[in-house]
Protein backbone atom coordinates (compact mmCIF):
# COMPACT_ATOMS: atom_id res chain seq x y z
CA UNK A 1 0.00 0.00 0.00
CA UNK A 2 2.68 2.32 0.97
CA UNK A 3 4.59 1.53 -2.61
CA UNK A 4 1.20 2.43 -4.28
CA UNK A 5 0.69 5.56 -2.30
CA UNK A 6 3.97 6.41 -3.44
CA UNK A 7 3.77 5.36 -7.06
CA UNK A 8 0.36 7.94 -7.34
CA UNK A 9 2.32 10.97 -5.39
CA UNK A 10 5.26 10.62 -7.83
CA UNK A 11 2.21 10.75 -10.90
CA UNK A 12 0.59 12.99 -9.63
CA UNK A 13 3.98 15.36 -9.42
CA UNK A 14 5.11 14.51 -13.13
CA UNK A 15 1.39 15.37 -14.42
CA UNK A 16 1.53 18.21 -12.34
CA UNK A 17 4.80 19.02 -14.37
CA UNK A 18 3.08 18.64 -17.91
CA UNK A 19 0.25 20.95 -17.27
CA UNK A 20 2.01 23.74 -15.30
CA UNK A 21 2.52 27.04 -17.85
CA UNK A 22 4.36 29.49 -16.45
CA UNK A 23 7.83 30.43 -14.21
CA UNK A 24 8.86 29.23 -11.17
CA UNK A 25 11.18 31.15 -8.74
CA UNK A 26 12.78 30.57 -5.35
CA UNK A 27 10.05 31.61 -3.49
CA UNK A 28 7.42 32.14 -5.77
CA UNK A 29 5.43 31.36 -9.32
CA UNK A 30 2.86 32.84 -11.72
CA UNK A 31 0.93 29.85 -13.32
CA UNK A 32 -0.70 30.76 -16.53
CA UNK A 33 -2.63 27.68 -16.50
CA UNK A 34 -4.91 28.68 -13.55
CA UNK A 35 -4.08 32.56 -13.62
CA UNK A 36 -2.57 33.01 -10.38
CA UNK A 37 0.65 34.17 -8.64
CA UNK A 38 2.23 33.21 -5.82
CA UNK A 39 4.83 34.02 -3.38
CA UNK A 40 6.42 32.57 -0.25
CA UNK A 41 6.93 34.92 2.92
CA UNK A 42 9.53 34.04 6.00
CA UNK A 43 9.18 35.25 9.07
CA UNK A 44 11.34 35.12 12.00
CA UNK A 45 10.76 35.62 15.58
CA UNK A 46 11.56 38.87 16.89
CA UNK A 47 13.90 39.75 20.34
CA UNK A 48 11.97 40.52 23.42
CA UNK A 49 9.10 38.96 22.63
CA UNK A 50 7.29 38.06 26.23
CA UNK A 51 5.60 34.76 25.24
CA UNK A 52 5.24 32.06 22.77
CA UNK A 53 1.87 33.29 21.85
CA UNK A 54 3.08 36.88 20.99
CA UNK A 55 5.96 35.44 19.37
CA UNK A 56 4.09 33.08 16.89
CA UNK A 57 1.48 36.57 15.93
CA UNK A 58 4.50 38.78 15.30
CA UNK A 59 6.48 36.04 13.42
CA UNK A 60 3.22 35.41 11.00
CA UNK A 61 2.98 38.88 10.30
CA UNK A 62 6.31 39.36 9.39
CA UNK A 63 6.03 36.53 7.14
CA UNK A 64 3.30 37.69 5.47
CA UNK A 65 5.02 41.41 4.67
CA UNK A 66 7.47 39.21 2.87
CA UNK A 67 5.52 37.54 1.20
CA UNK A 68 3.76 41.18 -0.13
CA UNK A 69 7.28 42.01 -1.12
CA UNK A 70 7.99 38.90 -3.16
CA UNK A 71 4.85 39.17 -4.92
CA UNK A 72 5.13 42.98 -5.46
CA UNK A 73 8.56 41.40 -7.29
CA UNK A 74 7.22 38.67 -9.28
CA UNK A 75 4.27 40.08 -10.59
CA UNK A 76 6.26 43.33 -12.29
CA UNK A 77 8.03 40.94 -14.59
CA UNK A 78 4.55 39.73 -15.69
CA UNK A 79 4.35 39.89 -19.34
CA UNK A 80 1.43 42.16 -20.22
CA UNK A 81 2.06 41.82 -23.83
CA UNK A 82 4.77 41.24 -25.87
CA UNK A 83 6.19 44.16 -25.17
CA UNK A 84 5.28 45.75 -21.67
CA UNK A 85 5.34 44.18 -18.33
CA UNK A 86 3.82 45.05 -15.42
CA UNK A 87 6.25 47.23 -14.51
CA UNK A 88 6.45 49.16 -17.37
CA UNK A 89 2.51 49.51 -17.71
CA UNK A 90 2.18 51.44 -14.40
CA UNK A 91 2.83 54.62 -16.12
CA UNK A 92 0.95 56.72 -13.18
CA UNK A 93 0.20 56.93 -9.91
CA UNK A 94 -3.01 55.59 -10.00
CA UNK A 95 -2.44 52.62 -11.66
CA UNK A 96 0.31 51.55 -9.36
CA UNK A 97 -2.39 51.98 -6.46
CA UNK A 98 -4.43 49.90 -8.38
CA UNK A 99 -1.36 46.73 -8.75
CA UNK A 100 -0.44 47.45 -5.40
CA UNK A 101 -4.42 47.34 -3.56
CA UNK A 102 -4.97 43.39 -6.01
CA UNK A 103 -1.80 42.85 -4.41
CA UNK A 104 -2.85 43.83 -0.46
CA UNK A 105 -5.71 41.98 -0.98
CA UNK A 106 -3.77 38.55 -1.68
CA UNK A 107 -5.12 35.27 0.29
CA UNK A 108 -3.06 32.92 2.56
CA UNK A 109 -3.23 29.63 0.72
CA UNK A 110 -2.29 26.25 2.15
CA UNK A 111 -1.17 25.45 5.85
CA UNK A 112 1.55 27.51 7.61
CA UNK A 113 4.79 25.35 7.95
CA UNK A 114 6.74 26.09 11.40
CA UNK A 115 10.56 25.15 10.55
CA UNK A 116 13.31 24.13 12.55
CA UNK A 117 14.72 27.31 13.41
CA UNK A 118 11.37 28.77 15.07
CA UNK A 119 10.93 30.84 11.55
CA UNK A 120 7.36 30.32 9.77
CA UNK A 121 6.56 29.97 6.45
CA UNK A 122 3.68 31.26 4.49
CA UNK A 123 2.62 31.35 0.98
CA UNK A 124 -0.15 34.65 -1.00
CA UNK A 125 -1.80 34.03 -4.09
CA UNK A 126 -3.58 36.85 -6.28
CA UNK A 127 -5.59 36.09 -9.09
CA UNK A 128 -4.01 37.47 -12.65
CA UNK A 129 -7.96 38.77 -12.90
CA UNK A 130 -7.42 41.52 -10.29
CA UNK A 131 -4.07 42.59 -12.54
CA UNK A 132 -5.38 42.16 -15.65
CA UNK A 133 -9.07 44.32 -14.81
CA UNK A 134 -6.22 47.45 -14.27
CA UNK A 135 -3.82 46.52 -17.21
CA UNK A 136 -5.34 44.94 -20.31
CA UNK A 137 -4.89 47.11 -23.19
CA UNK A 138 -8.06 49.06 -23.91
CA UNK A 139 -9.84 48.19 -27.01
CA UNK A 140 -9.34 49.50 -30.13
CA UNK A 141 -11.27 49.31 -33.31
CA UNK A 142 -9.70 46.03 -35.63
CA UNK A 143 -9.25 47.01 -39.32
CA UNK A 144 -10.65 45.45 -42.35
CA UNK A 145 -8.41 42.69 -43.41
CA UNK A 146 -9.09 40.96 -47.00
CA UNK A 147 -7.88 37.66 -47.66
CA UNK A 148 -8.70 36.43 -50.99
CA UNK A 149 -12.56 36.42 -51.58
CA UNK A 150 -12.58 36.70 -47.31
CA UNK A 151 -13.39 40.39 -46.07
CA UNK A 152 -13.75 41.08 -42.75
CA UNK A 153 -14.48 44.15 -40.57
CA UNK A 154 -13.28 44.90 -37.75
CA UNK A 155 -15.76 45.89 -34.91
CA UNK A 156 -14.96 46.81 -31.19
CA UNK A 157 -17.26 44.60 -29.47
CA UNK A 158 -20.02 45.19 -27.18
CA UNK A 159 -19.79 44.08 -23.17
CA UNK A 160 -20.75 40.74 -22.88
CA UNK A 161 -22.07 39.10 -19.40
CA UNK A 162 -18.94 37.82 -18.31
CA UNK A 163 -18.50 34.03 -17.37
CA UNK A 164 -15.69 31.95 -15.90
CA UNK A 165 -14.44 29.43 -17.72
CA UNK A 166 -17.34 30.05 -20.50
CA UNK A 167 -18.77 26.75 -21.17
CA UNK A 168 -18.64 25.85 -25.82
CA UNK A 169 -22.26 26.41 -26.31
CA UNK A 170 -24.67 24.07 -28.21
CA UNK A 171 -23.40 24.96 -32.12
CA UNK A 172 -24.52 23.26 -35.08
CA UNK A 173 -22.73 20.27 -36.59
CA UNK A 174 -19.24 20.99 -38.00
CA UNK A 175 -19.18 24.70 -36.86
CA UNK A 176 -15.92 25.56 -35.33
CA UNK A 177 -16.13 25.90 -31.44
CA UNK A 178 -12.71 27.59 -30.80
CA UNK A 179 -9.34 28.34 -32.84
CA UNK A 180 -6.23 26.46 -31.40
CA UNK A 181 -2.58 27.52 -32.35
CA UNK A 182 0.14 25.56 -32.55
CA UNK A 183 3.43 27.68 -31.00
CA UNK A 184 5.23 24.88 -29.59
CA UNK A 185 8.61 24.96 -30.37
CA UNK A 186 8.44 28.81 -31.56
CA UNK A 187 10.00 29.59 -27.99
CA UNK A 188 6.57 31.20 -27.60
CA UNK A 189 6.14 32.69 -23.77
CA UNK A 190 2.85 33.28 -21.87
CA UNK A 191 1.42 36.88 -21.20
CA UNK A 192 -1.52 38.16 -19.86
CA UNK A 193 -2.47 39.89 -23.33
CA UNK A 194 -1.04 38.34 -25.98
CA UNK A 195 -1.55 38.89 -30.33
CA UNK A 196 -1.93 37.05 -33.16
CA UNK A 197 -0.42 38.49 -37.05
CA UNK A 198 -0.34 37.87 -39.95
CA UNK A 199 2.71 37.65 -42.14
CA UNK A 200 2.03 41.18 -42.97
CA UNK A 201 1.93 42.58 -39.24
CA UNK A 202 -2.05 42.76 -39.40
CA UNK A 203 -3.38 42.17 -36.12
CA UNK A 204 -5.70 39.07 -36.37
CA UNK A 205 -6.69 39.06 -32.73
CA UNK A 206 -5.63 41.47 -30.27
CA UNK A 207 -7.74 44.53 -27.96
CA UNK A 208 -10.77 45.58 -30.17
CA UNK A 209 -11.81 41.68 -31.07
CA UNK A 210 -12.42 40.19 -27.84
CA UNK A 211 -14.76 41.72 -25.01
CA UNK A 212 -12.35 42.60 -22.29
CA UNK A 213 -14.92 41.38 -19.23
CA UNK A 214 -14.52 37.82 -20.57
CA UNK A 215 -10.55 38.46 -21.10
CA UNK A 216 -10.46 39.98 -17.68
CA UNK A 217 -12.10 36.70 -16.16
CA UNK A 218 -10.66 34.37 -18.37
CA UNK A 219 -7.33 35.50 -20.09
CA UNK A 220 -7.32 36.88 -23.64
CA UNK A 221 -6.16 33.11 -25.00
CA UNK A 222 -5.80 30.02 -23.16
CA UNK A 223 -2.44 28.33 -22.74
CA UNK A 224 -1.90 24.58 -22.82
CA UNK A 225 1.53 22.09 -23.95
CA UNK A 226 -0.22 19.65 -26.09
CA UNK A 227 -2.92 19.61 -28.32
CA UNK A 228 -4.68 16.96 -26.72
CA UNK A 229 -5.11 18.65 -23.22
CA UNK A 230 -6.18 22.25 -26.13
CA UNK A 231 -9.04 20.10 -27.65
CA UNK A 232 -10.16 19.01 -23.99
CA UNK A 233 -10.09 22.71 -23.00
CA UNK A 234 -13.79 23.88 -22.43
CA UNK A 235 -12.84 27.20 -23.71
CA UNK A 236 -12.55 25.63 -27.51
CA UNK A 237 -14.08 21.97 -27.03
CA UNK A 238 -16.23 20.67 -29.84
CA UNK A 239 -14.91 21.29 -32.93
CA UNK A 240 -12.11 23.28 -32.92
CA UNK A 241 -9.67 25.23 -35.54
CA UNK A 242 -5.84 23.67 -35.14
CA UNK A 243 -3.49 26.29 -36.57
CA UNK A 244 0.53 26.15 -36.56
CA UNK A 245 1.72 29.50 -36.10
CA UNK A 246 4.74 30.43 -38.07
CA UNK A 247 6.59 32.19 -35.50
CA UNK A 248 6.63 34.08 -31.85
CA UNK A 249 6.92 37.88 -32.09
CA UNK A 250 7.66 41.05 -29.79
CA UNK A 251 10.37 41.74 -27.37
CA UNK A 252 8.97 38.98 -25.28
CA UNK A 253 7.80 36.57 -27.16
CA UNK A 254 4.53 36.31 -26.59
CA UNK A 255 2.85 37.57 -29.75
CA UNK A 256 2.16 34.66 -32.44
CA UNK A 257 2.50 34.56 -36.17
CA UNK A 258 0.89 32.79 -38.56
CA UNK A 259 0.30 32.47 -42.19
CA UNK A 260 -1.69 34.51 -44.32
CA UNK A 261 -3.31 31.81 -45.34
CA UNK A 262 -3.96 30.58 -41.99
CA UNK A 263 -5.73 33.88 -41.12
CA UNK A 264 -7.86 33.60 -43.56
CA UNK A 265 -9.14 30.45 -41.97
CA UNK A 266 -9.36 32.41 -38.53
CA UNK A 267 -11.32 34.69 -40.14
CA UNK A 268 -13.76 32.90 -41.92
CA UNK A 269 -14.32 30.42 -38.40
CA UNK A 270 -14.41 34.12 -36.66
CA UNK A 271 -17.11 35.30 -39.22
CA UNK A 272 -19.16 32.36 -38.79
CA UNK A 273 -18.94 31.80 -34.76
CA UNK A 274 -17.75 35.03 -33.65
CA UNK A 275 -15.24 32.90 -31.36
CA UNK A 276 -13.07 36.14 -30.85
CA UNK A 277 -15.36 38.24 -28.62
CA UNK A 278 -15.52 35.29 -26.01
CA UNK A 279 -12.05 34.43 -26.02
CA UNK A 280 -12.22 31.13 -27.47
CA UNK A 281 -8.65 30.68 -28.33
CA UNK A 282 -5.77 28.69 -27.10
CA UNK A 283 -1.91 28.58 -27.52
CA UNK A 284 -0.08 25.95 -27.62
CA UNK A 285 3.42 26.35 -25.94
CA UNK A 286 6.75 24.36 -24.99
Amino acid sequence: MKKLTILCLFVTTIFAQDSFIGDVFDRGKIDYGNRTIQATGIGFIPENVINAGQARRAAMRIAKQDALRQLIEIVNGVNVTSETTVSGAMFDDVIKSQVQGAIRGARKIGETRYLSDTSVEVTYEVSMNDISRVLLPMAETAPTLTYGETTISGTTPQPAQPTTNTPTEALTSGSVTGIIIDGSGLGLRPAMSPRVLDQSGNVIYGPGNYSREYATLNGVVGYTKTIDQAKADSRVQGNPLIIRGASASGSSQADLIISNEDAAKMMRAEGAAGLLKDCRVIFIVG
